[in-house]
């Protein structure tokens, strides 16, 4: 990469033609070579101010941003495109990629809100099959699995012989053969572990813990009965004071495990989706 942008930095200042200067900008973006391609997007508006290739530059100019990971950068030039190019042919694709730095971002609600306008928007089907993809992603990291099953059956609908399709018909067959997930009720794994200390725990699936549980809190039981039956207050009040602090971590541990135990599983599906789309060349890329 340091050789391009060399080169780059030589010949900045020497006004090339339109024609020359993008085809040498293209060239380096299509060699990921993004630092120098982007001074050559930038040379290329500065020289050329007006030209009728002047919202493709831009574009490209806001990808090479994305593909060296500065989304910040990108978001806001995406943004500006569509808002200053909005009869532009690659309109729907700024706005694909302006959803996708959200998507990257974790910021699912949002991006789903952009795809959905892509969607609705008439166009290239291969733009709107690979929204429509992403879109249902958003569903998933949201935990709504019906609707993104119901979402990942409609990539058919735009593009049936591109790889996104069966890709999508495997995603929401996998999706509706794992849903709904054993989840356990954080509530009730609580209140479990109010009545029998360690029952929610055992419930939530970590049954050492739970079983070391109930041995703690019963030897504390039995202890400061032991104690108010010799009428010996002070160790009572002592045993008590040490032994609530057990039984109420006892009660907030049970709600902790059961969460964590459905956020494991949850994980563990979308891992194991996000393993068969990458298997399958040229899908969209995924978060982290």
């Amino acid at each position: 990469m340091l050789p391009y942008l060399f080169i780059s930095l030589l010949v900045i200042g020497q006004p090339q033609s339109a024609e020359r200067q993008l085809l040498y900008a293209e060239d380096l973006f299509d060699q990921q070579a993004y630092p120098s391609a982007i001074l050559e997007y930038k040379r290329f508006l500065f020289y050329h101010p007006g030209a009728d290739l002047d919202d493709f530059v831009r574009y490209r100019l806001a990808q090479s941003y994305y593909y060296q990971d500065d989304r910040a950068l990108a978001r806001q030039m995406f943004r500006e495109f569509t808002e200053i190019y909005p009869d532009s042919l690659l309109y729907r694709q700024a706005q694909l990629m302006l959803g996708k730095t959200y998507f990257d971002a974790e910021e699912y609600s949002t991006a789903r809100s952009i795809f959905f306008q892509v969607i609705n928007t008439a166009g290239d089907e291969w733009v709107t099959a690979q929204t429509q993809y992403l879109r249902s992603w958003c569903y998933l990291h949201g935990r709504d699995w019906l609707r993104a099953i119901s979402e990942f059956r409609k990539v058919e609908q735009f593009q049936p012989d591109s790889p996104l399709s069966p890709i999508s018909t495997q995603l929401a067959n996998t999706t509706l053969a794992n849903t709904p997930l054993p989840l356990k009720s954080p509530k009730q794994a609580q209140w479990m572990s109010t009545f029998l200390p360690g029952a929610g725990q055992i419930y939530a699936g970590k049954v050492r813990n739970g079983l070391i549980s109930t041995a703690i809190n019963a030897a504390f039981f039995y202890l400061l009965v032991d104690s108010i039956r010799e009428e010996r207050y002070v160790d009572a009040v002592g045993l008590y004071l040490v032994g609530a602090r057990f039984y109420w971590g006892n009660r907030s541990n049970a709600k902790k495990w059961a969460i964590e135990h459905n956020r494991r599983l949850e994980a563990d599906l979308i891992r194991q989706l996000k393993q068969q789309a990458e298997n399958v060349e040229q899908m969209p890329s995924l978060p982290k």
